[in-house]
């Protein structure tokens, strides 16, 4: 592990682990889902033991074959040629080899959940608030606590990563999942054909606001109808997970971005009208934002069926990487707008809408997690331990093998184009920008696309960051269950739509509103509520 990743303690524990032990130390637990009964706690354990104690009786000769599911997009040719190259590193290191099945991220979120209840086995899978959802299959008991194992199985990881993220990813105060350390906090903006900009005379500096930025789309329209060209001015306002959520920064306390719960954040201009928990498709900001990206779609500014449009995120990107798309809706970490220029081949600008905001959600972007049926806990922290803490495992499996999938540049670096001798496009191990997904970018050397300090940049994003006011809190759900699967269907069924402009907010957002009434969300709210004031939040 290289030296320089000790900056990253240091600055989450003083920025951040004050406010997630609010409320932390109470007896009555908020830490989602249907919280599991002693017993089953125990059995948990004892599974762990159980399985520890097995393998401490095997020889060392004898490898053990982890099963691991991970959600990565797209699926590289390569895959089994760098799965080859670890198993021959970890056999010799932990004696461990990988049964590595990659399933697509847009696929995942279904594929997994459903493996998972089958009974399908597995030792390690990928997790998040976002997919395989992780309290809510805790609450199962399909993964297992690792709290006293991580220490003793993966003691380096459980140093290097800062004591407020494993705060952010117990419940009801165990681990049940090694946490991806990376940037603390979302911040939402545009990527920005930055090269067609500069060519359209777009001054990108002037942006602070979503209103601003209609002037910009304008011009796009404008520029491009004159050159006979077609050109999409902005994707991503029909993405599944809403991007209302993602724009308009507020605290979720619900569980879920697209779920009415929310707290106004001080620190931020929105909202200063609500107290207290607040169903943000209710304020006068939802309607606003409505009625912004109507006009925007009624004056041909984003695709004419942006909710498929934006669905088929290949399609979007390919389309930003030849010039038929200008702009798109980004949650932004420190260097990506230098890595999507590299794949791109144009100048890439991030266009910033709000400062970092790092709340419970975020602990929980990635996770770890291992099977409570493995039968090979031990080893599986010790892979997990590989993955954060040694540096040819870390870049291994993130940017391929060397010499055939990258050179070396210095000590920190890789060349995927190895000297220019090798297209992208023909490189058979795509580098997954998003190396966190595997542990940690810090564990990783970075691409020459990466600016040289890109550390430290991770440094500055990670301190600047605004902590949510009620952070560490976690809805228990039990007692809201039937409102929230009910609430989850009427947003479903309404929110794309109106917020990729396809529908109009005056008519459709009463209706909206009507039968989000209808299904529980005034109990949904005051459960958040009454949980918050129980544990000394309110």
């Amino acid at each position: 592990m290289r030296k320089r990743k000790v900056w990253a303690c240091a600055v989450l524990s003083a920025a951040m682990a004050a406010s997630l032990m609010t409320g932390c130390g109470s007896s009555k637990t908020t830490d989602g889902g249907t919280a599991a009964s002693a017993d089953t706690k125990a059995a948990g354990e004892t599974t762990a033991e159980k399985g520890a104690e097995t393998d401490a009786s095997k020889t060392a000769e004898e490898p053990v074959t982890l099963k691991w599911y991970m959600s990565l997009n797209p699926v590289d040719a390569d895959t089994d040629k760098v799965i080859a190259a670890l198993n021959e590193y970890t056999k010799e290191k932990i004696g461990v080899t990988i049964d590595y099945t990659v399933i697509a991220n847009p696929d995942y979120k279904e594929k997994m959940p459903t493996l998972i209840n089958s009974g399908e086995y597995f030792d390690i899978c990928f997790t998040a608030d976002w997919t395989t959802n992780y309290v809510q299959f805790v609450a199962k008991d399909a993964f297992m606590d690792i709290t006293d194992a991580v220490k003793q199985y993966a003691p380096e990881t459980y140093e290097f990563i800062p004591e407020s993220l494993w705060k952010a990813v117990s419940v009801n105060g165990k681990i049940y999942g090694v946490p991806s350390y990376k940037e603390m906090g979302w911040q939402s903006g545009f990527f920005v054909n930055s090269t067609m900009a500069e060519k359209y005379g777009i001054d990108l500096s002037s942006v602070k606001t979503l209103e601003d930025y209609t002037e910009v789309l304008k011009t796009v329209k404008e520029k491009a109808d004159a050159a006979g060209e077609d050109v999409i001015g902005l994707s991503g306002l029909g993405s599944s997970g809403g991007s209302f959520n993602m724009l308009y920064p507020y605290e979720s306390l619900s569980g879920s971005r697209a779920l009415p719960g929310a707290a106004a954040v001080p620190e931020y201009e929105y909202f200063k009208d609500q107290t207290g928990v607040f169903n943000q498709y209710a304020t006068q900001e939802y309607m606003d934002y409505c009625k912004l990206v109507r006009s925007w779609y009624e004056a041909g500014y984003m695709s004419k069926d942006p909710v498929n449009y934006d669905t088929d995120i290949a399609n979007r990107d390919n389309d930003f990487k030849n010039g038929k798309l200008f702009s798109y809706i980004i949650s932004y970490a420190p260097g990506a707008a230098e890595a999507e220029a590299a794949k791109t081949g144009h100048g890439v600008t991030f266009v910033p809408l709000m400062d970092p905001l790092f709340e419970t959600k975020n602990a929980r972007g990635g996770i770890l997690a291992i099977s409570s049926a493995s039968e090979h806990p031990d080893k599986a922290l010790e892979f997990i331990n590989l993955l954060n803490t040694d540096e040819y495992v870390g870049t291994l499996i993130r940017h391929g093998i060397e010499g055939q999938h990258y050179s070396a540049v210095g000590d920190n670096q890789v060349d995927r184009t190895m000297g220019g001798t090798l297209k992208i496009e023909d490189n058979g191990y795509v580098d997954y920008t998003y190396g966190w997904q595997f542990g940690t970018p810090f564990n990783q050397k970075w691409d020459i696309s990466y600016p040289d300090n890109i550390e430290q940049l991770f440094e500055e994003y990670n301190a600047k960051a605004i902590t949510a006011p009620h952070n560490g809190f976690t809805l228990d759900n039990s007692p809201v269950e039937t409102e929230i699967a009910a609430i989850s269907n009427v947003v479903d069924e309404n929110a794309k739509a109106l917020e990729s402009g396809m529908v109009d907010p005056e008519v459709y957002i009463p209706q909206f509103l009507d039968a989000l009434n209808k299904n529980g969300v005034e109990d949904l709210l005051a459960e958040i509520s009454k949980q918050l004031t129980e544990n000394g939040y309110q």
